[in-house]
């Protein structure tokens, strides 16, 4: 099943990523970062993807499409077009500076609780291991998490929300993983697992997708119209259910 208004990066939009890649770095080391197949993903390739017109789901839009059809992600990981910083300074080396970097921008020494970045963009940096680092975009925002705290770490939890508080809930399947500090990516995958500790930025392998989604105020409609109209079949089908149950309960209890 796939929606209208959100699907999985095609090929021609892979193309004309890749063309926007060849044209916008000279640095084979931002270019090898930057190297990701179309089935593949890495939080470099799904902000410059942004960055080039195309809009990719963010984390709560990622968890609204899988609470609505969870066949559509699962067996899948996708990215979300934002990082996660808990310290200025980062274990992991090959994150050190961008961790630090990140930390001046928003202008932070100390982190009493995680921070999500959204709407950076990227650029050449030699400095880098990965030979990109962050910039301010249009929609530069900072979000408190204090959800994802490292105290959180395997967790369960239902639901991700628009603020990115999380609904925990001892009884769901899925897991939250956190880390203790430094820069990480944010990711639904596998079985809807909620991943925030995941600190090697430009990894990407074979079951990774990019979900993207349309623009502008017509698309935003569009979308939002569908999930309303899938919700409501989905409370439909909830309420024959009950009252199919309701019913064999009635001819069981006549039964005995």
């Amino acid at each position: 099943m796939t929606f209208p208004e959100a699907g999985f990066l095609s090929q021609n939009e892979q193309e004309k990523y890749d063309e926007a890649v060849k044209s916008s770095f000279n640095s084979e080391k931002a270019r090898q970062t930057l190297c990701v197949p179309l089935k593949c993903s890495n939080l470099f390739k799904v902000i410059f993807l942004n960055q080039i017109g195309m809009t990719t789901a963010t984390l709560p839009e990622l968890d609204r499409i899988a609470e609505l059809d969870s066949a559509f992600l699962q067996g899948t990981y996708e990215d979300a077009p934002s990082v996660i910083l808990r310290s200025k300074d980062d274990t992991h080396a090959n994150n050190n500076n961008l961790a630090k970097s990140l930390a001046r921008l928003v202008k932070k020494r100390t982190f009493n609780e995680p921070i999500i970045i959204n709407g950076l963009e990227i650029a050449g940096d030699e400095n880098s291991f990965y030979g990109l680092g962050f910039k301010k975009g249009e929609k530069f925002s900072v979000i408190k998490a204090p959800d994802f705290k490292n105290k959180n770490n395997n967790r369960r939890f239902k639901r991700i929300n628009p603020d990115y508080s999380i609904d925990f809930d001892d009884d769901s399947k899925r897991t939250l993983y956190t880390g203790d500090n430094g820069l990480s990516r944010l990711c639904l995958g596998g079985v809807l697992y909620l991943y925030s500790n995941y600190d090697d930025l430009a990894y990407s392998f074979g079951d990774g997708r990019v979900v993207l989604i349309s623009t502008g105020e017509a698309g935003s409609q569009k979308i939002q119209e569908y999930l309303k109209n899938l919700q409501s079949e989905k409370d439909k089908q909830i309420s024959e259910i009950n009252k199919r149950y309701v019913q064999a309960e009635k001819i069981i209890k006549g039964i005995k």
